[in-house]
């Protein structure tokens, strides 16, 4: 037991002078992975019967994740609303205020209600609606076939009932829907330097690069959502920090004037609610 708790701390205290600003969270998430334990148990170092070899794997992971691997490609999960989903490095990971999309759409959800997740990457955003409403008819959508793979491996093993479309923005969708939800790349040009290394090492840069102004691709999209959307339909989509007035400006030159925004738990507007003008 002891052998376990000094392993422990001493790969914290290593990620620590590593500079991994998660070095608490990664060295829990590593450890419980490693030992095959819930992240509950992870301080119960009497119930982590281990080998050498399990003890090996540990530091062989905090090793990765101490040169900058994100955590979430070592486990090959990440934690989104109520769910794990299996990620890698041909999808974005899921992102804590990308939640604020549920919180917004859940309850406009009816049995019935036809749901595209447009770029859907691993599909944690639509998978997690229809767990909400397991009768809404959901569509998952990407311009990669490896993150529809990857978001099919998702929604068989969170049983989520769904259709795929191969599609880059609309070009391949004839159907119309009751809900649109997307979180298309917004980072601009002169702020992609600006971040985390491990982002840029490890993350696709085509799901995080959206023009020199950040809202290349948005607009794309704002030209095509409106002949996708049924009558009251609503499009929900999340964008950058600072992002918002020239979004609104966008939004109002494409004719939608029915435009809620929403903060995230850092009090910066994320997510605009558009309602489709009848």
């Amino acid at each position: 037991m002891k052998n376990k708790q000094s392993l422990f701390h001493q790969k914290k205290k290593l990620l620590k002078e590593a500079g991994c600003d998660d070095y608490k969270e990664s060295a829990k998430r590593l450890f419980s992975k490693a030992f095959g334990k819930s992240l509950a148990q992870c301080y119960n170092y009497q119930i982590h019967e281990g080998s050498n070899e399990k003890a090996a794997l540990f530091s062989e992971m905090v090793s990765r994740r101490a040169v900058g691997v994100p955590t979430s490609h070592i486990v090959r999960s990440r934690s989104f609303w109520k769910n794990d989903f299996h990620v890698n490095g041909t999808v974005l990971d899921p992102r804590p205020e990308s939640e604020l999309i549920i919180d917004v759409t859940k309850n406009l959800l009816f049995d019935g209600m036809r749901v595209l997740d447009l770029g859907c990457g691993s599909g944690c955003i639509g998978i997690s609606l229809y767990k909400e409403n397991p009768n809404i008819t959901l569509f998952l959508s990407d311009f990669s076939k490896k993150a529809l793979s990857l978001a099919k491996r998702n929604a068989e093993e969170l049983k989520a009932d769904c259709e795929f479309i191969h599609s880059d923005l609309f070009s391949n969708i004839n159907n119309k829907f009751d809900l649109i939800v997307t979180n298309l790349p917004y980072i601009a040009k002169d702020d992609f330097c600006y971040l985390q290394r491990e982002i840029i090492l490890h993350e696709p840069h085509e799901a995080l690069y959206g023009g020199r102004s950040g809202l290349c691709l948005i607009k794309l999209f704002l030209d095509g959502v409106n002949r996708h959307l049924n009558k009251n339909g609503v499009f929900v989509i999340e964008f950058g920090k600072g992002q918002d007035f020239q979004l609104k400006e966008e939004l109002l030159r494409s004719n939608f004037n029915k435009v809620f925004f929403y903060k995230d738990l850092n009090n910066v507007s994320r997510v605009a609610c558009v309602k489709k003008d009848t």
